[in-house]
């Protein structure tokens, strides 16, 4: 299996991550009892409690990101791309995905921008050992 195969079958388990994360938060806050209906009348995001919203917004922003990273990875296995610079790339986006949860949860300032933009350096690594 190829770095970039690894990263991609551990991005998707991150993703699923970030969903559980989200629905621990969801689940403290309601109850199961309200999020197994129509979850009518529940609190609006805005008044939900810091933990939860700050897991939603991490998910949120983890959904805006995997389309393209899970993109360039199949086109890095397809175009015969795969080496030393996709791999970086893969690696420097998923590690930077992985630190970016606690971060955010933690509510650490600076941090979790500067995990994100490394995140967004990964990709444009994937994107570069596409073109070169």
């Amino acid at each position: 299996m190829t770095p970039e195969t690894t990263v991609f079958i551990l991005t998707i388990g991150l993703a699923f991550v970030h969903l559980l994360v989200l629905a621990y938060f969801q689940t403290a806050r309601y109850g199961l009892g309200k999020l197994a209906g129509p979850r009518d009348g529940l609190i609006k995001p805005e008044s939900e409690g810091v933990h939860l919203a700050r897991a939603r917004r991490a998910n949120d922003n983890m959904r805006e990101t995997l389309p393209w990273a899970l993109g360039l990875l199949i086109l890095v296995q397809v175009t015969g791309s795969a080496g030393a610079i996709a791999a970086t790339g893969a690696w420097v986006y998923f590690c930077a995905r992985a630190a970016y949860l606690p971060l955010y949860l933690l509510g650490v300032q600076w941090l979790r921008t500067i995990a994100w933009f490394v995140s967004l350096f990964g990709l444009a690594t994937l994107v570069y050992a596409l073109i070169v």
